[in-house]
């Protein structure tokens, strides 16, 4: 990200704010890089205990904290949101963690996962690519050494888009690490790829995930059927065994979606996924995943969802 679009984020947000939005780097030996992230801290943190931590998801790190990174925000930044209730009193004080998870440019999406390739064009700022790593063994245990005011806490996560999907795998792959989970129209995988609206349904037929060329250095082109299943949250909650089931049974599932559909949507992957955790007992916050009946994929209804899911999990 310019360097100058970085300082009037945080310009933007010093006088703002009345907790502070912190611009970090983690020099990872994961990805034999630097990368950033973003940390907002809650007015008087030094005071606090048992602090809840939330991590956000998308793709860049300026994502949630960009006013402009769509034409929908009206007023404010999610973290704007999320800041005004908690100095109103509406909500209680809760660290929040933007990881940098795209190249540079926000172009390639590593989707937090263990990338097939990263030597293509705009790769800049992906490194190895090793970012399941990078977020599992570098950057949680980080947050969590540098703020001892989280511990006792519960761990949040909210994912909007493609940081659903990244948010549903860090689920399935840390069964019990968060204690809730927010999504707002993530693009959620089928069961082995297959998309059951297509009939006669075919072995690898979900065209998003097989075709999409922004997937091509995550999953290789053409696809590495291991690694999409290796990376497949429907799989592995489907196949859990009774073990895995009981840990995933102890994080709670806020799932909506967008008013829109279609065979590029992800309405119909939401009704899906979230039918998939209720028959394997997987608790679910939301009793239907229609969130409105305006509801659009963009930045103003996810920062909508976010404030929601909030006041939901940490009454």
């Amino acid at each position: 990200m310019p360097r100058t679009l970085r300082r009037a984020i945080l310009e933007r947000h010093r006088q703002s704010l009345q907790g502070r939005l912190r611009s970090c780097r983690l020099e990872s030996s994961r990805l034999g890089i630097g990368k950033p992230y973003y940390v907002y801290e809650p007015p008087a943190i030094d005071t606090l205990r048992h602090l809840p931590i939330l991590y956000l998801f998308r793709g860049h790190e300026r994502e949630w904290v960009y006013f402009h990174e769509d034409a929908s925000r009206k007023a404010t930044t999610a973290i704007e949101d999320l800041d005004r209730l908690i100095s109103m009193n509406l909500l209680p004080p809760v660290l929040a963690v933007l990881p940098g998870l795209n190249s540079t440019d926000n172009y390639v999406p590593s989707l937090g996962i263990n990338m097939l390739r990263t030597d293509v064009p705009h790769g800049i700022g992906l490194g190895s690519g090793r970012f399941g790593d990078y977020l599992t063994e570098e950057l949680f245990p980080k947050i969590e050494a540098d703020y001892p005011q989280v511990q006792g806490g519960i761990r949040l996560g909210a994912g909007f888009s493609l940081g659903g999907y990244t948010i549903s795998m860090l689920a399935a792959r840390l069964p019990g690490y968060f204690q809730h989970m927010g999504i707002y129209d993530g693009l959620f995988m089928w069961p082995h790829h297959e998309d059951p609206r297509h009939k006669p349904v075919r072995p690898f037929n979900d065209r998003v995930w097989l075709e999409a060329g922004i997937f091509d250095a995550a999953f290789g082109k053409p696809r590495d059927r291991e690694a999409l299943t290796t990376w497949n949250p429907a799989d592995a909650i489907q196949q859990a065994s009774r073990d895995l089931l009981h840990r995933l049974r102890e994080t709670t599932w806020w799932i909506s979606c967008a008013a829109g559909d279609g065979n590029r949507g992800n309405r119909d992957r939401a009704t899906f996924f979230a039918d998939l955790l209720a028959e394997k007992g997987i608790p679910l916050g939301f009793e239907s995943v229609h969130f409105h009946k305006e509801a659009a994929h963009s930045w103003h209804w996810n920062d909508r969802f976010l404030i929601r899911y909030l006041k939901h999990v940490l009454k």
